[in-house]
């Protein structure tokens, strides 16, 4: 969590290995250091922008998803319940045949297609998830069900996600695990949301009641826009300096260093990989795609 500019999406690009990063240290899944192909076999990457084909329906988006993404082995009936099952995971069964929409023509809601961006990479199965902002451009209630939404299906297919955000609301907020908040690219704090509101307390900056806790923390380590700047950016270095010499900074320090004292080497690999489909198969299913795309769309 951070305000603009902090630093979020570099995060979430260099962990999901997606861009040469001059950040030194090594990326670990299950304590192991992973090829950039397998890395990618097991994880995928939500844009914060929804890039999608409007005039195909959600039942069809999905449906090209898995046939772009899954074994070749499964069969159409099978790839059809696989694209319903999901569906039907994100609320969104009864609207399966509504068109994504176009400029012309009026489809899915902001909360929708949010949620259809999810699914069309989870119906890959991954075991890591990376989101960038995936409330963006929602109200505080389409935003509460996105990630609610979320918090369940982890628990569901046991996978870990990553995501960034901007300011969410107090209910949402209390939704996420864990919690890391950033600055000027920097840590501020790091740690589970209860941890996170008493160290604010601790450092002299506690959460004024009945206000948002996330708002707060982005207030007082936002100096980008700061009238008394060099009040503002003694107090974000002071934020920052707290932190680092906290006991808890130093644990987590502890166990990046030396690593934890069980370490799970397989399970997480085996499970993901599966074969893919032949160049020569996507690319027909690029190209019916495109077909029924060309066929609907006037602009096209």
């Amino acid at each position: 969590m951070g305000h603009s500019g902090s630093g979020k999406t570099t995060l979430l690009n260099t962990l999901a290995k997606r861009q040469p990063s001059k950040i030194n240290g090594r990326i670990l899944v299950n304590g192991v250091e992973q090829f950039l192909a397998t890395h990618r076999e097991i994880a995928a990457f939500v844009e914060q922008e929804d890039t999608f084909v409007g005039s195909l329906t959600m039942e069809e988006t999905l449906m090209y998803a898995a046939r772009l993404a899954l074994p070749p082995s499964l069969s159409t009936q099978e790839l059809r319940d696989r694209t319903h099952e999901t569906l039907e995971a994100f609320g969104l069964a009864k609207q399966h045949k509504t068109l994504i929409g176009t400029p012309l023509r009026k489809g899915l809601s902001g909360g929708q297609k949010r949620r259809v961006s999810v699914a069309t990479q989870l119906i890959a199965g991954p075991k890591i998830l990376y989101l960038d902002e995936p409330t963006s451009g929602l109200d505080s209630r389409a935003s509460l069900e996105v990630v609610s939404l979320l918090r369940r299906f982890v628990r569901q297919q046991n996978i870990i996600i990553f995501a960034s955000i901007h300011q969410p609301s107090t209910k949402t907020f209390e939704l996420f695990d864990k919690v890391g908040l950033l600055s000027q690219g920097r840590t501020c704090c790091f740690g589970r949301v209860p941890r996170i509101i008493s160290f604010f307390a601790s450092v002299g900056l506690p959460v004024p009641v009945m206000s948002n806790p996330a708002e707060h923390m982005l207030e007082v380590t936002n100096v980008d826009f700061a009238t008394t700047s060099v009040g503002d950016q003694s107090r974000l270095e002071w934020i920052v300096r707290a932190w680092s010499m906290s006991a808890k900074a130093r644990d987590l320090e502890r166990v990046v260093k030396h690593g934890t004292t069980k370490v799970v080497r397989h399970g997480l690999l085996a499970a993901s990989t599966s074969s893919k489909p032949s160049t020569a198969a996507q690319v027909l299913t690029l190209l019916r795609q495109s077909f029924v795309e060309s066929y609907r769309d006037l602009t096209a």
